[in-house]
């Protein structure tokens, strides 16, 4: 019955979505539009990924979504301290954008 730590962690593909939402820029409104749900359970969905990661802000949402999609040799380079060059590898890695 035990839940792998991992799977604590690691966001649902619900979360991943409005992540990936969020750090595109979008507003409580435009994603309930895209994800065809009300702005209501979007704060929900919101709320429960800031209490999930103790974040404070939308722009701590976009930057775990950015860490959680960046290849695992940068994730494991900023686990370790990370450099300058580093950071500009992140800040240059592409967020994937939801499908048409």
């Amino acid at each position: 019955m035990s839940r792998d730590l991992k799977d604590l962690i690691a966001p649902t593909p619900r979360e991943r979505e409005l992540m990936m939402l969020i750090a595109r820029g979008l507003q409580n409104k435009n994603i309930a539009y895209e994800l065809k749900i009300s702005e209501n359970t979007v704060r929900a969905h919101i709320g429960n990924i800031m209490r999930k990661y103790r974040l404070q802000n939308r722009t701590q949402v976009a930057i775990i979504y950015a860490l959680h999609t960046a290849p695992p040799s940068l994730r494991r380079d900023l686990a370790n301290g990370g450099d300058y060059a580093t950071a500009q590898a992140l800040a240059r890695t592409r967020v994937p954008t939801a499908p048409d």
